[in-house]
């Protein structure tokens, strides 16, 4: 006969199971940023905030790659890039699915404003960039 888990180890499990996951889930994002701001910082230079900046400010660049620094700078959550997200700010509202390639995400940068003034739970990890 099996016996039925207690509540008690069941609850384990689970905790232990949303650890892993949170673990993996902000694995990979740090690694996205990692890389948007290692590319940044080797065309660039300066450090990895200041980086992204310049590219998201940068008209030559792909539109690509300024929405993808643009969501960097928003996981960094740093206050540097605030004046330069709010300039892209144009409060016009785009609807999905949304073409990182055609232009600014309006979505993206009032996200990233978001996130950079409110509460993140994988902001620690930036400071091993």
């Amino acid at each position: 006969m099996i016996k039925k888990p207690k509540l008690e180890t069941a609850l384990w499990i689970v905790f232990i199971t949303v650890i892993l996951l949170y673990g993996a889930g902000a694995r990979l994002i740090f690694g996205g940023v990692q890389s948007y701001a290692h590319d940044a910082r080797e065309t660039y230079g300066g450090d990895h905030v200041g980086a992204l900046i310049a590219l998201v400010e940068d008209e030559s660049a792909s539109f690509e790659k300024r929405n993808s620094a643009i969501w960097a700078l928003g996981q960094i959550g740093s206050d540097r890039a605030l004046p330069t997200l709010r300039k892209l700010d144009t409060d016009e509202v785009q609807h999905p699915p949304y073409d990182s390639t055609a232009g600014i995400m309006q979505y993206g940068v009032e996200k990233a404003i978001k996130q950079i003034n409110g509460f993140s739970t994988t902001r620690w990890m930036y400071r091993f960039l």
